[in-house]
């Protein structure tokens, strides 16, 4: 009689799965080793998948979905601010949930450099969405007036992509949560200064003024409370 998989089983070995990948690697990854985390045999491994690699290709294709559920182009949220105050406020927000969430989930930031040869396709097609709606959002900010006509949309969303890719590679070294607000504020505050018109600009001043004198910007929520509003706050805009 053939042995049936168990569902819980296969939970738990896809969390070994993601601490094994996250410190070894796919090719440092050993079956053996994730089915022992896993608290089950090597057969039992394979009773849920094929191999590592499918193991792998699920993980990430997970991860990935919902990476996505933050990126959105702007046509999928109604009523954007438009006040340049409050849209600073917002995109700080904004940013900071996403952070949140990749800093709960770095240990796919170092999953994703070992999908290579036949799974680079994952993380190759997730970056051309992600540089794709970037780039819808730098030509909707252009048409209404927050960034100037003349900014290179192309050169704009290649230079706003790079770097939020490397604050989020920063992450992986940092052993304590690092100051996410404090990292976002200056990206954002550098891009609106670089590309912004000059209301935008002025906004940006006003707020660095106001924080100097000690009057601070709108609290943002606790990580917690913007993981429970993830939902919610994508539903209503948020997110370049």
């Amino acid at each position: 009689m053939s042995r049936v998989a168990d569902p819980r089983a296969k939970i738990t070995l896809l969390r070994a799965a993601e601490e094994v990948f996250a410190e070894k690697g796919l090719a440092g990854a050993k079956v053996e080793e994730i089915a022992r985390r896993g608290g089950v045999s090597k057969g039992a491994f394979y009773l849920h998948f094929e191999s590592k690699e499918a193991a792998l290709k699920q993980l990430v294709e997970s991860f990935l979905a919902r990476c996505q559920s933050f990126f959105a182009p702007p046509g999928a949220y109604p009523g954007l601010p438009e006040d340049p105050s409050d849209l600073l406020d917002f995109t700080l927000e904004r940013d900071v949930q996403i952070y949140e969430f990749l800093w709960q989930n770095r240990a796919f930031l170092r999953i994703l450099p070992t999908c290579q040869g036949e799974y680079d396709y994952l993380v190759l097609a997730f970056r051309a969405d992600i540089a794709g709606i970037t780039r819808e959002w730098v030509d909707h900010w252009r048409r209404e007036g927050i960034f100037r006509p003349e900014v290179d949309p192309d050169l704009a969303s290649t230079l706003i992509g790079g770097a939020y890719h490397e604050l989020s590679m920063r992450m992986l070294v940092e052993e304590k949560r690092p100051p996410l607000e404090e990292w976002l504020r200056f990206a954002l505050e550098t891009f609106f200064r670089a590309f912004g018109s000059p209301e935008m600009v002025a906004a940006v001043d006003l707020r660095n003024q106001r924080v100097s004198q000690g009057i601070g910007p709108p609290a943002h929520r606790s990580a917690a409370s913007g993981a429970r509003s993830d939902t919610r706050a994508l539903k209503h805009g948020r997110h370049i």
